[in-house]
C-alpha cells in the first residue's frame, strides 16, 4: 500500500501555525512569509532527500560557555 503525500500549501501552513506561534502577520507581510515558505519547504526537502547511514552518526562535543584560556569570558 503506498501512501499520496499532500503537496506543501504555504498558505494554510501560515494560517495554521502564525496563531499557534503567537505572531501577527500583516497583508503586506504575508506575500514575503508565503515565499520564505516556499523556499523552505524546498530546502527541507532537499535536506530529508540525502540518504544516511545510521552508522555513520558521532556525538558532536557540547559547548559549555565559560571562561577560555586566561580566564577572560568568550
Amino acid at each position: 500500500m503506498s501512501e499520496t503525500k499532500a503537496a506543501f500549501d504555504a498558505e494554510r501552513h501560515c494560517d495554521a501555525m502564525a496563531p499557534a506561534l503567537g505572531l501577527t502577520i500583516t497583508e503586506e507581510q504575508r506575500p514575503g512569509v508565503l515565499q520564505f515558505l516556499g523556499i523552505a519547504h524546498a530546502m527541507a526537502a532537499i535536506v530529508t532527500g540525502v540518504p544516511l547511514d545510521d552508522a555513520s552518526f558521532e556525538l558532536a562535543p557540547a559547548f559549555r560557555p565559560g571562561p577560555v584560556d586566561g580566564g577572560e569570558p568568550a
